[in-house]
């Protein structure tokens, strides 16, 4: 159950960055207001969340948690490509990866403290606790 919780938050909040993504970039020129540009460069860390504790909970191998972070070195290394491997595309790419690494990085340690108050450690899983 609380997998299915979790991937229906996954979802509705990946359908909300859509939406908020879409939306910036809809009409040209470009002009999007602040709290507009906030969503659109932070708001994308709750589904990583969501999607990463929902592997977490369900994985068995310890590689497979790192399926979300290729999923951002995908499209980061197209876009470095396009920018010209330039020192400003590395940048952007970094702001850009700044959340979902930040919500990658609290499932794993929502995930370990889970594993370590019920009790279930490395021993009775089968994996390490990150």
């Amino acid at each position: 159950k609380t997998d299915k919780i979790l991937l229906t938050f996954f979802l509705m909040s990946l359908a909300a960055y859509l939406v908020i993504f879409l939306s910036a970039f809809w009409d040209l020129p470009l002009n999007i207001p602040p709290w507009h540009q906030l969503l659109l460069l932070y708001f994308h860390a709750f589904p990583m969340f969501f999607l990463q504790l929902l592997l977490c909970r369900r994985a068995r191998a310890v590689w497979r948690l790192l399926v979300p972070l290729a999923l951002l070195a995908v499209p980061g290394v197209l876009f470095l490509s396009a920018a010209g491997w330039m020192v400003m595309g590395w940048f952007l790419l970094l702001w850009w990866c700044a959340a979902p690494l930040l919500g990658s990085a609290l499932a794993w340690l929502v995930w370990a403290v889970s594993l370590r108050k019920s009790g279930r450690g490395a021993g009775k899983t089968g994996r390490k606790v990150l």
